[in-house]
């Protein structure tokens, strides 16, 4: 009988809540990812033969029939650096996802199309549209779930903006808060709406378009600061001067540090200027 020493303090607590386990399933059974390594197009594990010798097992990865992966944590990192305005470090972030999920990306399971849809956005925001272009035509031909759809149409509306080509960026993605059903899509694409909007300087319609991420979709933390911060800009440009005022001061104390806290204070100053303010 094996005997395991008794484990205390944090041993004890990292043993009560152990990672989820990365499972490749095949035809014939199951594999964590962490006892395998990729090499190519294949998954590769040691393997003990009768006689004691150890030998090297290649399976190809497209025999994977699903996969039973947690969310990676890279493309929670990738999506929070994006909106940070960090766009070449969600690169890194995403395509680590997208290269490892490559291997399966038709399978249930697969991370690929999430990966890829983060890629190709930090590489649209970077003005790379050659390079995100090779990349939505991959997912185009995909078969994707109604969500993830909508976030390719989404993307196409996001280069034709930062292009200039409001109109057609804003009647691409209006309909789509229609077919929206999480709240976190729905987030995404009243943000862009905004942005689109206020670039056509109707700044009414981005005002309406900001004030629906913190007044119905709230508890999407991660998408509030770029939405006050827009509405913020849209009062300011609408006249609303001292409500103006008072939203960036909020932007400022409650997001301190972040990149919409240091634009706040810049249009705060701009505000104080027409106000007379000290």
């Amino acid at each position: 009988m094996k005997l395991f020493p008794l484990l205390t303090g944090s041993a004890f607590l990292a043993a009560m809540s152990p990672l989820p386990a990365q499972i490749l399933v095949f035809p014939a059974g199951s594999v964590e990812l962490a006892d395998v390594t990729i090499s190519g197009t294949n998954v590769q594990r040691k393997v003990r033969r009768p006689d004691g010798s150890e030998a090297t097992q290649s399976i190809p990865a497209a025999n994977v029939v699903r996969v039973d992966f947690p969310r990676p944590e890279e493309l929670s990192a990738a999506d929070d650096l994006i909106l940070k305005g960090k766009y070449s470090e969600a690169f890194q972030k995403a395509k680590i996802v997208q290269d490892l999920h490559r291997l399966w990306k038709d399978k249930p399971g697969s991370w690929f199309a999430e990966a890829a849809l983060l890629t190709a956005e930090s590489l649209l925001r970077q003005n790379k549209y050659d390079e995100s272009a090779r990349l939505m035509s991959e997912l185009r031909n995909m078969s994707l779930a109604s969500r993830l759809q909508i976030r390719v149409t989404m993307l196409d509306a996001l280069e034709q903006f930062q292009k200039g080509i409001t109109g057609p960026a804003l009647a691409k993605v209006k309909p789509l808060i229609k077919g929206g059903q999480d709240a976190d899509t729905l987030s995404r694409l009243n943000l862009l709406v905004g942005d689109i909007q206020f670039k056509r300087e109707a700044f009414a319609e981005a005002l309406d378009a900001y004030l629906q991420i913190p007044v119905f979709y709230g508890a999407e933390a991660a998408f509030l600061p770029a939405a006050d911060l827009g509405a913020a800009k849209c009062l300011a440009r609408l006249g609303r001067l001292q409500d103006a005022s008072d939203s960036l001061s909020r932007i400022i104390e409650r997001y301190a540090g972040s990149p919409e806290a240091d634009a706040a204070k810049i249009e705060k100053a701009n505000v104080a200027k027409l106000t007379g303010a000290p």
